[in-house]
């Protein structure tokens, strides 16, 4: 198991939040790759904490399905399921659009500026031909949007299903010329935060609506290239 021999600065939250917090990381960008068996006992020392709140944290990745946890046995990153994949694009298809409509009543400048500038973000990484860049652009934008939505319980499952979608990008799209696919999402971006500038909240919804199902022929050309 390749844990990364430099130590990670930790945010300052619980053991068990630590350890999630880096092994989620670590999972979504192919640190720990799919399959991989993982230890407790090897986490534990890293992070210089007891295995239980690892054993806490490793049921916490279970729960959002990227790894399996055998009481007693080893325990497995998942492995990326291109099936899964897309019924995470096609869910994210109808759940941000609800939460656009949330959002739109509690819209501010700055939350306009934070969305104008990771577009912007966006499109330089598509120019530099920074999938990494490009990655989390994308979704700071759409963080953004959750969080302005003011649902927590719409948030929070979509964070989940991001982090699958972010996953599966990394492993299917970062090596793939980027200048492809994402600067139809640099445009359907600023779609949106043009139609939510005009209060048009049927269009921003529509526009977000687009921008994950579009993504869904590129997953499945990469995904049979890669059979």
């Amino acid at each position: 198991m390749p844990i990364p021999a430099s130590k990670t600065d930790f945010f300052p939250k619980t053991a068990k939040d630590r350890v999630f917090s880096v092994m989620r990381e670590w999972i979504i960008d192919g640190t720990l790759k799919p399959g991989e068996k993982i230890f407790d006992k090897d986490i534990a020392e890293y992070f210089s904490v007891s295995r239980t709140p690892v054993r806490e944290a490793f049921q916490m990745l279970a729960e959002q399905k990227l790894i399996t946890v055998s009481p007693g046995k080893e325990s497995r990153v998942t492995d990326i399921d291109p099936v899964s994949a897309r019924q995470s694009y096609e869910l994210l298809s109808v759940l941000e659009p609800v939460a656009v409509r949330y959002a739109m009543s509690n819209i501010t400048d700055e939350a306009l500026r934070v969305l104008e500038d990771s577009t912007k973000k966006l499109k330089e990484a598509i120019d530099s031909g920074n999938p990494g860049q490009a990655n989390e652009a994308d979704h700071l934008f759409h963080q953004i949007i959750l969080e302005i939505s003011g649902n927590d319980y719409l948030r929070q499952f979509c964070e989940t299903l991001e982090t699958h979608v972010a996953r599966v990008e990394i492993h299917y799209f970062s090596h793939r010329d980027i200048s492809e696919m994402l600067p139809a999402s640099v445009k359907e971006h600023e779609m949106i935060i043009e139609a939510i500038k005009n209060g048009n909240t049927d269009e921003a919804c529509r526009f977000m609506a687009d921008n994950w199902t579009n993504t869904i022929p590129y997953l499945e050309k990469y995904t049979a290239e890669r059979r």
